[in-house]
């Protein structure tokens, strides 16, 4: 390349660095406001979902533009509204995006993008994980050890597995009774996952037909069955049975109960398989609901009801912590504390 040439090649690329230089140091006003939008924490494989953007706005009144993109899944961003207020095939539009959630079981990341001309955008990244019910390995929750030809009962189109212990019939899963009760995080894409969290007003009522809540002596019997060095300590815990009540359980492949060299090995040997899916503050219902409801120690708690009551507005239930190797008794206000529920016969 003669001198000339390569005078002029780096003359030309001083030029593309200096206007490079001067566009990056053009800052733009912002957009109003904040960009927000509302996407469940938990959906179903397939579920489709309706995102609307909100709380942006453009100073001067003008429209904006929205652009949206879910990863995995989306190789380039889906433009939903153009700044004239209309989708790219010329119609009105609030920028609303809809995606068909895939039927893979993993976390996506939903991302909202506003945009006007002149100004900085706007953008809000939000996630959603792909969920679905059942116990014997094909949904979320793997490692339980139920298989499909199992003992079980189906009620409304859910299957409960159970098992023989101490002369009665126990679920291996959590009570699912769509009637009463919430599911986690008020996401109906979870009710199968975990169970659902019932006030113990709602527990007494919900099992199905034939089955009802174990008392306290029955919850005793059967721990002294399935490990008979139990005993009950002057707390009223079980002793040395955790680890044989909890399943070796995994949410979309992520291990629920972490080792804790007190509570030892996991064995499952009651095949009760149970799972860390906390508890519930409930609050107040409204309309047959808890819109306020609040859940806590996931990961690390499993709390079941029993049937005894444990004076005004107070009832008894058994719980397990991770780093504990007993099965701890506690009373929970009759209607505001939720818990699950393993029904028996």
């Amino acid at each position: 390349m003669s001198f000339r040439k390569l005078f002029l090649l780096v003359s030309a690329v001083a030029v593309l660095a200096s206007c490079k230089k001067d566009d990056e140091s053009v800052v733009y006003p912002s957009l109003e406001g904040s960009l927000s939008f509302y996407v469940p924490e938990f959906v179903e494989p397939g579920q489709v979902v309706k995102m609307t953007p909100k709380g942006s706005s453009h100073p001067e009144g003008g429209q904006l533009g929205y652009s949206w993109k879910v990863t995995p899944g989306m190789t380039k961003s889906d433009t939903t509204r153009l700044e004239s207020g209309l989708s790219p095939d010329g119609k009105e539009t609030d920028g609303t995006f809809t995606y068909a959630f895939p039927d893979s079981l993993a976390t996506y990341t939903i991302s909202a993008y506003a945009f006007a001309k002149g100004y900085s955008g706007a953008s809000r990244t939000r996630y959603a994980t792909v969920v679905k019910g059942g116990m014997t390995g094909d949904g979320s929750i793997t490692g339980a050890g139920i298989k499909a030809d199992d003992p079980k009962i189906t009620v409304d189109g859910i299957d409960y597995y159970y098992t023989s212990i101490a002369g009665l019939d126990w679920f291996r899963n959590n009570l699912a009774n769509p009637a009463y009760g919430l599911p986690y995080n008020n996401d109906e894409a979870m009710s199968q996952v975990f169970g659902r969290y019932y006030s113990h007003e709602e527990a007494i009522k919900a099992c199905p037909e034939g089955w009802r809540l174990p008392t306290d002596a029955e919850w005793i019997a059967m721990t002294k069955a399935v490990n008979p060095e139990s005993t009950v300590d002057e707390s009223g815990a079980i002793t040395s049975i955790a680890a044989s009540l909890m399943g070796d359980v995994a949410l979309n492949q992520v291990t629920m109960w972490e080792y804790w060299p007190k509570v030892g090995t996991i064995t499952n040997s009651s095949l009760l398989s149970v799972i860390p899916c906390g508890y519930a503050n409930l609050g107040e219902m409204t309309d047959g609901k808890y819109p306020g409801a609040t859940f806590t120690g996931v990961y690390e708690y499993a709390a079941f009801w029993t049937a005894d009551n444990a004076g005004p507005s107070m009832a008894g239930y058994r719980y397990l912590f991770v780093e504990e190797p007993q099965m701890n008794a506690a009373t929970g206000d009759t209607k505001t504390f939720g818990a699950s529920v393993r029904c028996v016969r």
